[in-house]
């Protein structure tokens, strides 16, 4: 049965479109219900949040936007070729009663269903798939946030990382307390590849073949901020380390940043002596100037969603 919705692309333009429901779709690393579905004839991975379980659980709601900040973030970092590494998020509806959001069906299956038949060249280019998907989203500034086997699919060599429904953005404050960096995906990595090459494995890593200690101790033995970048860990594997086409989506509000500094000083008119006292609460003049800056920002945003993405 097919559903008329309204949804936003990761560009920022609105559009609606006809969505056909197929079936149930259940991934081990996610926490949100899914659906596959249909739209113009291509299969989307459909995440949502239905009435009975965001009122049985409000915390669904920020899963879900945590899936589309590090999406979208993705979608502008890398606007060519996206790359096959990463879950690829389309649009989405936050303000929908049941909220959703589309991403382009998955590859292949969860890992965890078939790396303990992976013969050695098959591990080793798991391993350095899974780094290569490590690496790109830190090239993004975004912390996939729950990386495991379970977060993992794999078809005939290649790797995709998904599920980001734990995501942070690097710089920011986590969840758990310190800021977050580009490398707080590596433990979870290193555990991955640990239970990729020895299957259910211990605590205990004095055993582990000379390869995985040179690879790995660095990670797990080291603080954060001292830990290996992974760009660093593909070159200890010589693995692919080139980039697809990058975009600094920042880039995009420097022109809006210098014209409201520019205001905002030609506002404060020149600086003698001591600052001037606050201006008075609830001043007309006040009230036009935040009115004007908030047209400015709705301005920068409208050019910075300038290109839509079509479903194809």
């Amino acid at each position: 049965m097919a559903e008329v919705v309204r949804c936003r692309y990761v560009t920022g333009v609105l559009q609606e479109i006809e969505i056909e429901d197929l079936n149930e779709f259940v991934t081990p690393g996610s926490v949100l219900e899914q659906r596959l579905v249909r739209v113009n004839g291509r299969v989307y991975v459909r995440k949502f949040v239905s009435r009975t379980a965001g009122s049985a659980n409000q915390r669904l709601y920020d899963l879900l936007y945590n899936e589309v900040r590090a999406g979208a973030r993705l979608a502008q970092v890398f606007p060519g070729r996206y790359p096959a590494e990463l879950a690829h998020l389309v649009a989405y509806n936050l303000d929908a009663e049941e909220p959703f959001v589309l991403l382009r069906e998955y590859i292949g299956t969860p890992a965890s269903s078939k790396v303990h038949r992976f013969d050695d060249t098959q591990r080793r280019r798991f391993e350095h798939g899974l780094l290569r998907a490590v690496y790109l989203t830190s090239v993004a500034d975004v912390v996939h946030g729950a990386v495991s086997m379970d977060a993992v699919r794999c078809h005939d060599g290649q790797v995709q990382l998904v599920d980001f429904e734990f995501a942070e953005r690097v710089g920011e404050s986590r969840r758990c307390g310190g800021i977050v960096d580009q490398r707080d995906d590596l433990w979870g990595a290193g555990q991955v590849i640990r239970r990729l090459h020895l299957g259910e494995t211990s605590s205990d890593r004095s055993q582990d073949p000379q390869r995985l200690r040179t690879l790995l101790d660095p990670v797990f033995d080291n603080p954060v901020e001292q830990q290996p970048t992974a760009a660093q860990l593909l070159a200890v594997v010589r693995a692919d380390n080139h980039l697809p086409i990058v975009a600094n989506p920042d880039a995009a509000f420097e022109q809006g940043r210098r014209l409201f500094d520019q205001v905002c000083l030609r506002k404060r008119g020149p600086v003698t002596g001591n600052a001037a006292p606050p201006p008075e609460q609830g001043k007309p003049a006040k009230r036009s100037f935040f009115r004007f800056m908030t047209r400015m920002v709705l301005l920068i945003n409208a050019v910075v969603a300038g290109v839509v993405v079509m479903f194809r």
